[in-house]
C-alpha cells in the first residue's frame, strides 16, 4: 500500500505541476497576445500620425506652389504698372512744357501757326500694310 500512496503523491505533484505548468504558460501567452494587441494599436496609430503629417505636408507644399505662382504673376504686374506710372510721370512733366504740346498739336491734330505749312507724309511700314491689305482683298 506504500506504493500506492507514493503513486497518488507523486501523481498529485505531478498533476499540481503540470497544472500550475499550465497556468503559467496560459498567463505568459496571455501576456504576449496583449503586448502583441497593444504594439499593434500602437503601431496604427502612429502610421495614421505620420500619414496626417505626410497629408499635411503635401498640401502645405501645393499651396505654397500656388502662392509662389500668384505672386510671380503679382511682381510682373507691379512691374507692369511702376513703369506705366514711370511713363505717366513723364508725360506729365512733358506736358508741362509749351513746345511739347504745340508738337502734339501739330502733329495729332493738324494745327499749324499763322502762314505755317503742314505736310503730311505717310510712314513706309503704314504703306506695306495697306498694300498687302488692299491685296489679300482681291484675292
Amino acid at each position: 500500500m506504500s506504493e500506492q500512496k507514493q503513486r497518488n503523491s507523486i501523481s498529485r505533484i505531478h498533476q499540481d505541476f503540470v497544472k500550475q505548468e499550465a497556468l503559467r504558460e496560459k498567463r505568459q501567452h496571455n501576456r504576449k497576445v496583449t503586448m502583441y494587441r497593444r504594439i499593434a494599436i500602437m503601431t496604427t496609430v502612429f502610421i495614421l500620425l505620420v500619414g496626417s503629417l505626410v497629408f499635411s505636408i503635401v498640401e502645405k507644399h501645393s499651396s505654397l506652389q500656388q502662392k509662389q505662382a500668384e505672386k510671380i504673376v503679382l511682381q510682373k504686374e507691379l512691374k507692369i504698372e511702376k513703369e506705366k506710372k514711370e511713363e505717366l510721370k513723364t508725360q506729365l512733366v512733358k506736358l508741362d512744357d509749351d513746345d511739347y504740346i504745340a508738337k502734339i498739336v501739330r502733329k495729332d491734330l493738324f494745327m499749324s501757326k499763322k502762314g505755317e505749312k503742314i505736310f503730311n507724309i505717310p510712314n513706309p511700314s503704314e504703306d506695306n500694310k495697306q498694300s498687302k491689305v488692299s491685296k489679300d482683298q482681291k484675292e
